[in-house]
């Protein structure tokens, strides 16, 4: 598409950011208010989502399997996701302990990543303090994190319902600035 296109497109569907906008404010208030029903949706498209992806995983580990020699990775990682997803049905906890275990990771992963950042500074010369403190943060948060699972999700769900109401401010703006430059062109 080339970018007259687009400018076009963007002229006569500025209502689509409007609607976006107004979604994504509707989704974040709601997850404050409701955290709880916010927590049980999520928690049920865990399980779907990783059920799904473990079937797609397994069609396509057989599939592939006269093409590609790995094709087993294929078939074992379809087999754990659709496992997981059919358990996290029947018991939603689960689905609550991958939120964690999934925060808890990439905190591990980002203090491991910090700690490699100082080993760098300093092989170049400089001092990687700043980044050894931000690697026993992020190492801290990690610990904290299994610790303390239900502030961990309280955590999560808070993330998601600021960042819906930014983008949906966001796209409010957009919505209207997009509008007022269509208006003033067409009073030209």
């Amino acid at each position: 598409m080339l970018p007259a296109d687009i400018a076009s497109a963007v002229r006569h569907h500025w209502w689509l950011f409007l609607l976006r906008g107004v979604a994504a404010v509707a989704f974040g208030v709601l997850t404050l208010l409701w955290p709880g029903a916010t927590l049980v949706v999520l928690m049920a498209f865990i399980a779907a989502y990783a059920l799904v992806d473990g079937i797609v995983a397994l069609v396509y580990a057989f599939r592939l399997r006269a093409l590609f020699d790995r094709w087993w990775m294929l078939l074992i990682q379809g087999v754990i996701s659709a496992g997981f997803g059919v358990l996290a049905i029947f018991h939603p906890d689960l689905s609550i302990a991958y939120i964690v275990v999934s925060v808890a990771l990439w905190m591990l992963v980002a203090g491991l990543v910090q700690f490699l950042l100082a080993r760098v500074q300093k092989s170049m010369g400089g001092s990687g303090r700043w980044s050894m403190v931000g690697g026993v943060l992020s190492l801290a948060l990690a610990v904290a994190a299994l610790a303390f699972p239900r502030v961990t999700v309280a955590a999560v769900l808070l993330l998601i319902a600021w960042f819906a109401l930014a983008m949906g401010i966001v796209q409010l703006v957009v919505a209207f600035r997009v509008r007022s430059i269509v208006q003033a062109g067409a009073a030209v």
